[in-house]
């Protein structure tokens, strides 16, 4: 049983597929020392202490890696790396073919906040009279040296 498994579904040929995944495996070859070679539409790489394989489809890429003892300490650091890797390849594929790239949550939240801001929301108004009132009154002595 593999101890990782993803699944990145894509919309691109099978070809331009399996070029993404050889420029993530020669990426991850290089710094990693993995030798791979493909049989069919799988992509099989391995090294002391991972062994895997990424197979091609038309809708998705599927990776199935298994992990010696010492490597399975850093599993999520592993996983976080290959899906960065994933993404930012598909980002890059996605761009040349003239997609657009997924928004950050905060590029939503301020489209958000200026879309309401169009609109003259009330709960910004409210928002920004809080955020703008004037401070209330202060004590007398708040904040200076006491005298004995």
């Amino acid at each position: 049983m593999p101890d990782i498994e993803l699944v990145k579904p894509h919309s691109l040929t099978i070809a331009k597929a399996k070029a993404m995944v050889q420029k993530a495996a020669d990426a991850i070859a290089a710094e990693y020392d993995l030798t791979s070679e493909w049989h069919g539409n799988t992509l099989h790489f391995h090294r002391s202490g991972v062994d895997g394989q990424m197979h091609v489809t038309d809708s998705e890429i599927r990776l199935h890696v298994t992990l010696g003892f010492l490597l399975k300490a850093f599993k999520r650091t592993l996983v976080d790396h290959i899906e960065r890797n994933f993404d930012k390849l598909m980002a890059e594929q996605n761009h040349e073919f003239g997609q657009r790239r997924p928004t950050r949550k905060t590029e939503v939240r301020r489209d958000e906040w200026r879309a309401r801001k169009k609109r003259r929301d009330p709960t910004i108004a409210l928002h920004t009279q809080i955020k703008t009132a004037e401070p209330g009154p202060h004590r007398a002595g708040c904040g200076a040296s006491r005298s004995r």
